[in-house]
């Protein structure tokens, strides 16, 4: 997990920091864990400069989508295929 919190932070930059976590949960004793992954980014966003057009999202919604495909790209290493 701390290898894909530093490959993601490379992804993101320093402009949009993502916070990566994971929890192991159990159905029952004798089933096996189930995983789950969270990544959230949190970004200030002033909602009158947005309105004003004085702040565009697009450059960290562009960030967010190549986090999206560095994790779609990745994902079949993790899963063994």
């Amino acid at each position: 997990m701390l290898r894909l919190a530093i490959d993601l932070a490379g992804v993101g930059g320093i402009d949009l920091p993502l916070e990566v976590s994971a929890i192991d949960s159990f159905a029952s004793a004798t089933d096996a864990p189930e995983r789950r992954l969270s990544i959230v980014a949190r970004y200030p966003v002033s909602l009158a400069r947005v309105l004003g057009g004085e702040e565009l999202l697009c450059e960290v919604f562009d960030r967010c989508l190549a986090v999206s495909r560095h994790l779609l790209e990745a994902a079949p290493g993790w899963l063994g295929e």
